[in-house]
């Protein structure tokens, strides 16, 4: 009787959930979010003769935003999540997520090493079932980039003589914004190229500022690359212009509700700290001179990586066709990215690049660049997005930044096209095709001859292409706006390198060529 007794207690006891509250949630760590849970169900389930697995089911909210105290009417958002589970180990663990997009997530026993949940734990979308291995888990809508390691890589990269740091102001709540100056001080910034790069205006989109860190590892590695590219350039980067949401765990807007990436027509009182933080140090560094290109790197939903480029109707012909030159030459040999990508919208005095596009029109390309979370190309069966082919999409970005501003390198030689029998080329210009140069040389006949030359190239085996000169479409025409190879040479010793051409060998059509090692 006793034991039957006794047996009916612990029976009693599990029922009512005892054991079952020992997993516990939290998000009260850096960058941590989390809303409401609820637990759903809970079970015993036989797995076998003698043993019985427990399985748990919660209803998870991801936490909203502040509203918006500038503009009331704009839903706040609640696309990021962040948080720990303790208690876990051995259990089946059933996740229905609230108010984002769960496509596979990322989970983490030790907060440092993410990995993606596989595909048969999150069968449909927003819902994840795992059993765990170990006690405590992190559950993360992507990867995290905190402030912290913002911090901890700021300290690495300013070791690099090429580096000089600033903080150009606080946030809201007192957080320092860093700014990196990255050059070769050594050569004089006079006819150098400028370049601003900003992130994270938005605090959940964290692949932006692994591609964009990948970029800064680049530009500090003292690479000959890089050094090369640092000798003709300046890049102005603040990587985290919104440190209060990232370190709050926000969604889209600032500690305080406002989307800092919508509100740069607004007077002062009715923005944030952080925006005016940035005019500041905009109009500061433009004064004299405008930037050349100006990137604005954020992360998208859409399964895709993308330029939002401006409608000439909104801005001109010439910026028009020069954004779609530099998209062009991110995707050239890119797998993450293509033309069909693209996408189009018109400019807008309220984003940043409205607020450039403003005071400099054509001077300065004002552009954003979007990575995905998940997939790339729209294809669920290609690459999924990781740190390693977002670091590898960086590099891709720094060559087009670097071809689009005409910048040869030691391993990347740009050469204009010397012209042999001019009677036989005929020059087109116009912003109805995509070309480097105000004009562009078509053949007139296939005797028609063209000479790569360049005057100084290190010993060994290199690539030569040609642009290859394409309309001015949403869509590129395959084999057009891309670098065609047109040859492979050898180069013996140091010096002088010639080639001569014929027409039908670069299409008909010279614009530029890139010498590559």
């Amino acid at each position: 009787m006793l034991i039957r007794s006794i047996s009916l207690l612990l029976l009693s006891i599990l029922s009512s959930g005892f054991l079952f509250s020992q997993v516990r949630f939290s998000s009260a760590f850096e960058s941590g979010s989390m809303g409401e849970v609820r637990r759903i169900d809970s079970t015993w389930t036989k797995v076998s003769a003698k043993d019985s697995i427990l399985t748990l089911s919660y209803d998870l909210s991801s936490r909203f935003d502040p509203l918006n105290p500038v503009d009331t009417a704009l839903k706040p958002s609640a696309r990021w999540y962040y948080f720990r589970m303790d208690g876990v180990k051995g259990k089946q663990i059933f996740l229905n997520i609230q108010n984002s997009e769960a496509i596979r997530p990322f989970y983490s026993y030790d907060g440092i090493n993410f990995r993606r949940f596989d595909e048969g734990e999150n069968l449909n979308k927003r819902q994840v079932n795992k059993i765990f291995t170990q006690d405590t888990v992190f559950i993360s809508h992507f990867i995290p980039y905190k402030y912290s390691r913002l911090s901890n890589k700021i300290e690495q990269w300013r070791k690099c003589e090429y580096v000089d740091y600033r903080e150009i102001g606080k946030s809201h709540l007192g957080v320092s914004i860093p700014m990196l100056t990255i050059t070769d001080r050594s050569v004089p910034d006079q006819n150098k190229k400028r370049i601003w790069i900003h992130g994270r205006a938005h605090p959940s989109e964290q692949p932006c500022s692994w591609h964009l860190e990948a970029m800064i590892n680049e530009l500090t590695s003292g690479s000959e690359y890089s050094k090369s590219l640092l000798s003709h350039s300046v890049f102005y980067i603040v990587p985290m212009i919104n440190p209060d949401g990232v370190i709050g765990g926000f969604s889209r807007s600032s500690s305080t509700g406002v989307n800092v990436e919508i509100n740069w027509d607004r007077e002062d009182s009715l923005t944030t700290p952080e925006i005016q933080v940035l005019k500041a140090i905009l109009t500061e560094l433009t004064e004299e001179i405008p930037f050349d290109l100006f990137l604005n790197m954020h992360s998208q939903i859409a399964n895709s990586a993308t330029y939002w480029i401006h409608t000439a109707e909104s801005t001109s012909p010439v910026t028009y066709k020069n954004q779609l030159l530099l998209s062009n030459l991110t995707v050239n040999e890119n797998p993450f990215y293509s033309s069909k990508d693209q996408s189009f919208s018109d400019m807008a005095p309220r984003y940043p690049e409205g607020w450039m596009w403003n005071r400099f029109g054509d001077k300065t390309v004002a552009i954003t660049f979007e990575t995905p979370y998940t997939y790339y190309k729209e294809n669920i069966d290609g690459d999924w997005v990781s740190v390693e082919n977002l670091s590898r999409m960086g590099m891709n970005s720094l060559y087009a930044i670097s071809d689009y501003l005409d910048i040869s390198t030691s391993s990347r030689l740009l050469v204009n096209p010397r012209i042999i029998n001019k009677r036989r080329w005929t020059k087109t210009s116009g912003n109805s095709d995509v070309f480097f140069e105000d004009f562009f040389h078509k053949a007139l006949s296939k005797r028609a001859k063209v000479i790569f030359y360049a005057p100084d190239v290190k010993q060994g085996e290199y690539k030569i292409y040609s642009w290859s000169v394409g309309p001015a479409d949403k869509v590129s025409p395959d084999g057009k706006n891309c670098w065609s190879e047109v040859a492979e040479v050898r180069q013996k010793r140091d010096g002088k390198l010639r080639l001569r051409l014929k027409a039908d060998s670069v299409g008909g059509v010279v614009d530029k060529f890139l010498l590559v090692k």
